[in-house]
């Protein structure tokens, strides 16, 4: 007996579109086809409406435990999952940072208690932890889904120079995901700024520095090629240089909603600070022309949170972050609508390239033996986005007023409906943790 059954549903993937009926047992797609034989626990009808894989992205900020008014596994998978997204990877500065098998161990627990959604996590590097990052990520069996480099992003361990990049490079082999901004140039800049607040964080943290970091990143992976993915890429001056060496060096890309629909235009003060920032509207119309031309291969949410509170003190105190993990989809499906993208894009960027990209082999995609990770959702008109709609923890989005699509009809996550239209139906459910699989996928 099947555990569900979805009739009717026109099925999209990035070749194309077909109605067929799917077919569900122990969490896993068995059967597409017509009409199935044999009964089913569940059956819904699908007609007139559209299935797509689970969201999977790569590139989210949980916070658990510490601030108990931040998001943590709970409330972040909550979040994701209302909004179509089923697996999440959840990045190194966090809490506990993961930097070593002990710190992976203790997230991973935390996890697998808490999140509704299936996860990845991402060990980070250091500069004394080329040795651990090796262990979590290399070799034939690894359990970090990559290894997270910040290029003048950040502070304390985390903080990476170009000596121990070069370590990485020549020591590891495993996805390598990058935050690419030049330390060098953000310190020249910092200081210009110092005493004063800038005009826009973009002004403190300018396109120069994400240009000289991904000029460095191209002539390592000239040196010592290993796949390279590019995070939240901001600026036409990356593109320049990353456009000529698409397909020629195993380098990857990532937009962030957040680059695509605002611009120093509209920046929303501190609850627009974010790093790489919010950019000028000349970047943001690149960032959409990269995408419509497929020079960009998945998009993620960069997922940040940080409370009302912390957003309004004074601009050199206030984190930089937004939350997004469950606007991915709202937003995506109402540019659809609009005529900016067509959904087949969508599902390559959100489903298909990263599982792909991070050798996920049972995601992103609605196919026999694969995890029966669903949504399902029909063409509405678009609606005002409310605060009211948010459920990450934190409480605020700034997609808040935004026309967006509806949140998805139903999600199944391993073939449990874990959401309905945008709300939490299934609070039981445990996600995995989700691994590359060389090799395969």
């Amino acid at each position: 007996m099947y555990d569900l059954v979805i009739e009717d549903g026109t099925l999209i993937s990035g070749k194309g579109r077909r109605v067929a009926d799917i077919c569900v047992e122990d969490g896993r797609v068995v059967y597409i086809g017509t009409r199935p034989a044999g009964p089913a626990r569940r059956k819904i009808s699908a007609i007139g409406r559209f299935v797509v894989p689970g969201f999977v992205d790569t590139h989210v900020h949980f916070r658990d435990p510490g601030h108990p008014a931040k998001e943590d596994w709970q409330s972040g998978s909550r979040a994701a999952v209302s909004g179509g997204v089923t697996t999440v990877c959840d990045m190194p500065n966090t809490r506990p940072p993961t930097l070593t098998r002990a710190d992976f161990a203790e997230k991973r627990a935390l996890a697998e208690a808490r999140s509704l959604a299936d996860f990845g996590i991402w060990v980070g590097a250091a500069a004394d932890n080329v040795g651990e990052a090796q262990a979590l990520a290399d070799g034939p069996a690894p359990l970090a889904c990559g290894i997270k480099v910040f290029m003048g992003a950040s502070t304390g361990p985390l903080l990476v120079d170009d000596a121990t990049l070069v370590r990485f490079f020549e020591h590891t082999r495993a996805l390598m995901g990058v935050h690419a901004e030049d330390e060098r140039v953000l310190e020249r800049y910092r200081e210009s700024w110092a005493g004063r607040t800038p005009p826009t964080h973009h002004d403190s943290r300018p396109a120069e520095a994400a240009r000289a970091a991904v000029m460095r990143l191209v002539e390592l992976t000239r040196a010592h090629p290993r796949p390279v993915h590019v995070c939240h890429v901001s600026t036409a001056a990356e593109l320049e240089v990353l456009e000529p060496v698409r397909g020629r060096l195993p380098i990857t890309t990532e937009v962030s909603p957040h680059h695509l629909w605002l611009s120093t235009d509209n920046v929303l003060g501190n609850f627009g600070k974010v790093n790489p920032p919010i950019r000028p509207e000349v970047d943001r119309r690149a960032m959409w022309a990269a995408l419509k031309r497929g020079l960009v291969d998945t998009v993620g949410s960069d997922h940040a949170p940080h409370t009302r509170e912390e957003k309004e003190q004074d601009y050199a105190s206030a984190p930089s972050g937004m939350p997004g993990v469950e606007t991915i989809f709202p937003l995506l499906v109402a540019a659809v609508k609009q005529g900016r993208v067509p959904m087949e894009r969508v599902v390559q960027l959100c489903a298909e390239n990263p599982a792909r990209i991070f050798g996920f082999a049972r995601k992103g995609r609605v196919e026999v033996g694969f995890d029966a990770d669903l949504v399902v959702f029909a063409e509405k008109e678009l609606v005002r986005f409310t605060a009211a709609q948010v459920l990450s923890r934190v409480g605020w989005s700034p997609f808040v007023g935004q026309r967006v699509a509806p949140k998805p009809d139903q999600v199944y996550a391993g073939g449990t409906l874990v959401a309905e239209g945008g709300a939490i139906v299934d609070e039981t459910r445990r996600g995995r943790l989700v691994t590359p699989a060389r090799g395969e996928g």
